[in-house]
């Protein structure tokens, strides 16, 4: 069985959607978790979410994933981490500085490193494509307004 843990300051309001799903602390998510994928904006002050004190705290057979933000993790501490197996691999979209030239990751083989095109798949695009018409014409047809900014 599979349980899904995640560290979210809204979900409380919307529980009922996502019965399944276990709100937990961020130290109770790291220390449990088999694999960690992060979906969520920097923090205001730009410093990382995740650091070499969280890698510690992890399981030695924890997967970290990172498609939201470069400045999530610390790259340097994500290495050593990997090369001190604290945790078992990583997979990275994005990074501190990009494009990424150059870094610390490109030559961990614990690492997969993508250059920040998670949602350039021709998938990704066909969804993309396909709300946008069914927004459009639910706009049209209906009045309906759907993820308006």
């Amino acid at each position: 069985d599979m349980e899904i843990l995640v560290n979210s300051k809204s979900l409380e309001s919307r529980k009922k959607d996502y019965p399944h799903v276990k709100n937990v602390s961020f130290e109770e998510l790291i220390s449990k978790s088999d694999i960690i994928s992060f979906h969520c904006k920097s923090a205001s002050d730009g410093k990382p979410l995740i650091n070499k004190e969280h890698y510690k705290k992890m399981k030695p057979t924890t997967y970290i994933i990172n498609a939201a933000r470069g400045n999530i993790i610390d790259e340097k501490d994500l290495n050593d981490a990997l090369n001190e197996n604290l945790i078992a691999g990583a997979a990275v979209d994005v990074f501190s500085k990009e494009p990424a030239k150059e870094n610390i990751l490109f030559n961990n083989s614990k690492a997969i490193l993508t250059p920040h095109i998670a949602a350039s798949t021709t998938e990704a695009s066909i969804v993309v494509a396909e709300m946008a018409a069914n927004q459009i014409s639910d706009f049209l047809l209906k009045g309906v307004k759907i993820n308006t900014v």
